[in-house]
């Protein structure tokens, strides 16, 4: 058997690729919408793809499934309960299939979703035991996935489905069983994971505090399970009904290079470092940087189905950043074009403050504002500064002075600069504290704590 993941790091998505050489085939587990890197690495191996799993309903990308299922004679299989509405293979608790002398036997694993699965994996030339778990989010490297995601109504079903399945599934399975998981590292589908991007069950039986509590009461795993859990982004409650249809393949026309004026009602994404930003930009543009979490921060504050101009000189960065939109559905783009505006009067800047001047200010009494996670916040964070994440900018921005300028920060001065450009739309005066709390504590400045 050979077996390769793919893990995208802005999503903290993982998915498998899992083939039999000697039969020549191969499965897929939990493809997201980059397909093309799945169809390479099964000619690479020599196999060709016949069947795709999902484990569940996804809220937080674009399954490649069905766009698969499109290019080529690919089953596509799922639990019983997902009803996607697109041609696929259901398989019920305990039943199986054999992709060459791989056996996939699907178990029930609610708690994530309703309808999760989890597939069990026996290479026959070996054994007929089970050796491989392919988790999804019921198990994950030092958590599980959350059960808050579909809403407070069914929030408390889905918990007491977890710990059912933590209890009479999952540790049911032997040590010995390796398990690789959907969600991992930069996921907002859980609070916190390992850095290992695979595990055993054995490990987690030891080492995962989600897994123990499950080994007690429900009110104990209730409690544990809430804990320092992200703010999921506004997206997540779009892409579970995309992927009920089916997310068809993403465009790949080449992105025109645009002049101005550019298209009415489009966000425009400048994805430059904040300093590079705050030096001038067009008005009204977002600062998203353009790393790994540059698709899952124009989610979170972007609206759904919004068309999107990307602001950048380099064509390879705009259809790189293309990419990383289609895996959650922003298929709007209209194209690229230069940052700055060629008109002085719709051009602006964003102060940049060292530590030390924040410091100052914030002794003055300039209202300052933290746009991290909570978690992150209670860990420590400048004396006096109100706490909203950036996610929830746009609806809280009534709760904040603008009297006096407002210094922002995140940790590295990223998420917090483009919390400044959110305030720049509102006409809200701002500063971004330039390299963040990080900066700030290697000032030797104050901090509080808040656990």
């Amino acid at each position: 058997m050979l077996l390769q993941q793919f893990f995208d790091a802005g999503l903290g998505h993982a998915s498998y690729l899992v083939a039999d050489p000697d039969a020549g085939v191969a499965f897929l587990v939990d493809p997201d919408r980059a397909v093309d890197v799945y169809l390479a690495a099964a000619s690479k191996m020599d196999v060709l793809i016949t069947h795709s799993f999902e484990t569940h309903v996804h809220n937080d990308y674009l399954s490649g499934s069905r766009a698969l299922a499109e290019l080529r004679p690919i089953a596509v299989v799922s639990g019983p309960d997902a009803r996607v509405e697109y041609p696929h293979t259901a398989l019920r608790d305990g039943e199986s299939l054999d992709v060459g002398a791989l056996r996939v036997r699907c178990v029930a694993t609610p708690g994530h979703t309703p309808e999760h699965v989890a597939f069990l994996v026996s290479d026959l030339r070996r054994a007929d035991d089970p050796q491989y778990l392919f988790s999804g989010g019921a198990l994950l490297v030092g958590h599980i996935a959350r059960v808050d995601l579909l809403g407070p109504e069914l929030e408390e079903r889905l918990a007491r489905d977890a710990y059912a399945t933590l209890r009479d599934k999952v540790l049911s399975l032997p040590d010995y069983i390796a398990v690789f998981p959907t969600h991992g590292g930069g996921s907002a589908c859980t609070a916190s994971v390992a850095g290992s991007r695979w595990t055993t069950l054995g490990f987690e039986r030891r080492h995962n505090d989600v897994v123990r509590a499950a080994a007690g009461e429900f009110r104990e795993f209730r409690e544990t399970i809430a804990q320092g859990l992200p703010v999921a982004p506004a997206y997540y409650a779009h892409v579970r009904a995309l992927n009920h249809r089916g997310a068809a393949l993403a465009d790949r026309r080449p992105l025109p290079l645009l002049s101005d004026p550019l298209p009415k009602g489009a966000a425009l994404l400048d994805p430059r470092p904040p300093h590079l930003y705050g030096a001038s930009h067009r008005r009204g543009a977002l600062n998203i940087v353009g790393n790994d979490g540059f698709a899952v921060r124009c989610g979170a504050v972007v609206k759904y189905g919004t068309s999107v101009v990307l602001l950048t000189r380099d064509e390879e960065q705009a259809e790189r950043l293309r990419a990383q939109l289609a895996l959650i559905g922003f298929d709007d783009v209209r194209g690229y074009a230069e940052p700055i505006a060629a008109s002085d009067d719709a051009t602006a800047t964003t102060q940049q403050l060292d530590a030390r001047t924040a410091g100052r200010l914030a002794g003055e009494g300039a209202p300052v504002l933290d746009v991290r996670e909570r978690s992150e916040y209670a860990l420590g964070h400048v004396p006096g500064a109100r706490h909203i994440p950036y996610e929830q900018l746009e609806q809280r921005i009534g709760e904040l002075p603008r009297e006096r300028m407002l210094v922002v920060y995140c940790a590295s001065g990223v998420r917090s600069s483009l919390a400044t450009s959110i305030f720049e739309r509102h006409g809200v005066v701002t500063a971004n504290l330039r390299g963040g709390f990080n900066a700030w504590r290697n000032a030797g400045l104050p901090i509080e704590e808040s656990r």
